[in-house]
C-alpha cells in the first residue's frame, strides 16, 4: 500500500526569528481569508543572513535556513507568478539556491543539502550546475543511489542511451529491486512524449460503479475563485460525469500557503452548482502539487477497489500528470486501468513532446519523486 503522502506545512509552529516574525495574515488559517496572503520577507535570504549573524550555534543556523527553505519552496513574492498556463509554479528558486549554498558553507559535505541544491538547479533549468553538484555527492559517497540515479535520468536517458544502460547496470548492483522499478518508470516517461491526448468525452458501456473521474486542481486566483484553466478542466470533467452518471468523482487539490481557499472544495462547490449530486464527489485536499495529486488519489483508488479511472486535466499538464498517475499505480501495485481526457488550454500541447523540451525534465524529476525519492529532502517527495 502506498504510504500516505505528507507535507511539512505547519509553518505557524516555527520559531524562526521568534513568533513575532510571523505576520498574523500568515499564521491565520487560509480558509478564513478572502485574499491571497502576502510573501513574508522575514523568510527572504537577506533576512536570514541578518538573523544568522546573531546565532552562534551551527545547528541553530541550519534550523533557521531549513525553515526559510521550506517557506520559499511554497512561496513567491509575487503570487501572480505561480499562475502559468498548465503549471502551478510556486517555488522561489533564486532564494532557494542562495539558501542551500549558505547551508553548504556551514555544512559542506551534507548530502541532503547537496541533493536539494541539485534538484533546484534542475527545476530552474540549470542542468550543468546540477550535474556538478551530483558529481560532488558521488565523490563524497560513490554508492549514493539517488545521486547516481539522478545523474543517469537527467543526463543519459535520452541523450546517451548506451551510457544510460551502463548506469542502470551499476544501479542494479547497488539495489536490484529499486532498479527494476526504475526501468519500468523510464518506459512510462518515454511513452508520455508521443502519447495521443484524448479530447473526446465518451460514455461507458460498463455499469460504472467502480469507475472514477479524477479532476485535477489548479491554483486559484487571489480571491479564491477558479481561474480559466481550472474552469476548463471542470467543464470537461462535468461533460464526462454526465456521460458516466454512475462514476464517482474525485476532485484533487489542496491549499497552497498563498491561496485563500482549498482548491478541491472550490471545485466541489462548482460541480454541485452545475447539477452534480454531492454524494458522487470525493474531495482530496492534501495535495499541493501534481505528485501529491497522484500519490493521494492513487491511495483513494486502491482503497475503493477501483476498476477504472479517467484523469481530467489540461493538455499542457496531462503528459506529466498521466505519467505520475501511472507511476503511482506501479509503485502501489494498483489493479485498475487508467485513461485521460484533456481540456485544450494550449493547442501546441497536443503535439508530440520533443526530448529537449524543458517539460521533459519536469516529468523525469516528478516521476522520481512519485517513485519515492526525496529530491529536496524533508520538503518535497
Amino acid at each position: 500500500m502506498l504510504k500516505k503522502h505528507k507535507y511539512l506545512l505547519l509553518l505557524s509552529t516555527f520559531l524562526f526569528m521568534g513568533q513575532s516574525a510571523l505576520s498574523p495574515k500568515f499564521t491565520s488559517h487560509a480558509s478564513s481569508e478572502t485574499k491571497a496572503k502576502q510573501y513574508n520577507y522575514n523568510f527572504s535570504y537577506k533576512s536570514v543572513l541578518d538573523h544568522l549573524k546573531q546565532d552562534k550555534s551551527m545547528q541553530s543556523k541550519l534550523d533557521a535556513i531549513n525553515q526559510a527553505i521550506l517557506y520559499n519552496y511554497w512561496h513567491k513574492p509575487n503570487f501572480g507568478t505561480t499562475q502559468k498556463v498548465g503549471v502551478t509554479s510556486s517555488s522561489n528558486n533564486d532564494e532557494l539556491i542562495s539558501l542551500f549554498e549558505k547551508a553548504l558553507k556551514i555544512s559542506p559535505n551534507n548530502v541532503q543539502y547537496l541533493l536539494g541544491l541539485a534538484s533546484i538547479y534542475q527545476l530552474n533549468g540549470n542542468p550543468k550546475e546540477a550535474q556538478l553538484v551530483l558529481n560532488r555527492i558521488r565523490h563524497i559517497n560513490p554508492s549514493n543511489y539517488q545521486a547516481l540515479l539522478q545523474l543517469a535520468m537527467n543526463n543519459e536517458l535520452f541523450k546517451q542511451p548506451k551510457k544510460f544502460n551502463a548506469s542502470l547496470q551499476k544501479l542494479n548492483r547497488l539495489n536490484g529491486a529499486k532498479t527494476d522499478e526504475i526501468k519500468k518508470v523510464t518506459q512510462l516517461i518515454t511513452k508520455s512524449l508521443d502519447m495521443k491526448l484524448n479530447q473526446t468525452v465518451k460514455s461507458t458501456n460498463k455499469d460504472g460503479k467502480s469507475d472514477y473521474i479524477v479532476m485535477l486542481g489548479f491554483v486559484l486566483d487571489s480571491n479564491g475563485k477558479p481561474q480559466k484553466t481550472l474552469v476548463q478542466r471542470l467543464e470537461k470533467g462535468l461533460a464526462l460525469a454526465k456521460q458516466q452518471p454512475k462514476a464517482k468523482i474525485i476532485v484533487s487539490g489542496g491549499e497552497l500557503p498563498a491561496e485563500p481557499k482549498v482548491e478541491s472544495k472550490v471545485m466541489k462547490n462548482w460541480l454541485i452548482k452545475h447539477g452534480v449530486n454531492s454524494d458522487r464527489i470525493i474531495t482530496e485536499q492534501g495535495s499541493l502539487d501534481t505528485v501529491g495529486n497522484a500519490l493521494n488519489v492513487t491511495q483513494i483508488l486502491n482503497n475503493h477497489h477501483a476498476k477504472h479511472a479517467t484523469i481530467v486535466s489540461s493538455a499542457s499538464h496531462m503528459r506529466r500528470a498521466y505519467t505520475l498517475f501511472e507511476t503511482a499505480k506501479l509503485v502501489s501495485n494498483g489493479k485498475y486501468s487508467l485513461s485521460q481526457l484533456v481540456s485544450v488550454d494550449d493547442p501546441k500541447a497536443l503535439n508530440t513532446l520533443k526530448q529537449s523540451d524543458p517539460a521533459v525534465n519536469k516529468i523525469i524529476l516528478d516521476s522520481l519523486r512519485t517513485s519515492g525519492y526525496w529530491l529536496i529532502p524533508n520538503i518535497q517527495r
